[in-house]
């Protein structure tokens, strides 16, 4: 999937695709789509704004589900990616690991990065967060998620960010439109 991701991604520098009526997964988001990122390059983003989801796959594994994301298919973000990437070396991005091109999008959607890494933690909570209504609330779970080979290989349930190892992503915990975690040094729920 990786290697389809920067395929499209490659293309796209020569031609964007726009609808692509004659798929015969088409619409497979929504009527209309841009088709020219068949294979997003961010997955698995784990920004929940964007429509996506951690849920289990069938064969137990837990996975990155985009099917509610519109972003990555909207022609106007199209243009943005490409533009934001053609200052790249094409070799550069070929190598580019997760964090590259997590960090990629959150230029794309922010114009900065909002994720820190501390003591080899990455937190992504900041721009899981960034500009939505929150409440502060009693201590809660969130996630530590190891990325390996751009596919999630681990989810752990933590309620302090000193119970995270090194290597890990925390993100937010989702549950009916509602975000947990911590942002700005204080537990919070956030309506997504």
């Amino acid at each position: 999937m990786r290697e389809e991701a920067l395929i499209s991604l490659f293309s796209a520098f020569d031609k964007i695709v726009g609808s692509k009526r004659d798929c015969e997964y088409y619409p497979c988001h929504f009527e209309g789509q841009d088709c020219t990122f068949c294979y997003c390059p961010f997955y698995p983003c784990l920004l929940y704004r964007l429509g996506g989801e951690i849920v289990k796959s069938s064969s137990g594994d837990y996975v990155w589900s985009c099917k509610n994301c519109r972003w990555i298919h909207e022609r106007e973000n199209v243009e943005e990616i490409l533009d934001y990437f053609s200052s790249f070396p094409r070799q550069l991005i070929a190598e580019g690991d997760w964090y590259f091109f997590n960090r990629a999008l959150q230029n794309v959607l922010f114009g900065f990065e909002l994720g820190e890494e501390v003591n080899g933690v990455y937190n992504l909570m900041p721009a899981n967060f960034y500009k939505l209504e929150c409440v502060e609330t009693d201590k809660t779970d969130f996630l530590a998620i190891k990325i390996k080979d751009f596919n999630i290989e681990s989810i752990r349930r933590i309620r302090s960010v000193e119970d995270a190892i090194s290597g890990e992503i925390l993100i937010p915990e989702k549950s009916n439109g509602i975000l947990r975690g911590i942002y700005k040094n204080r537990f919070v729920e956030c309506k997504l």
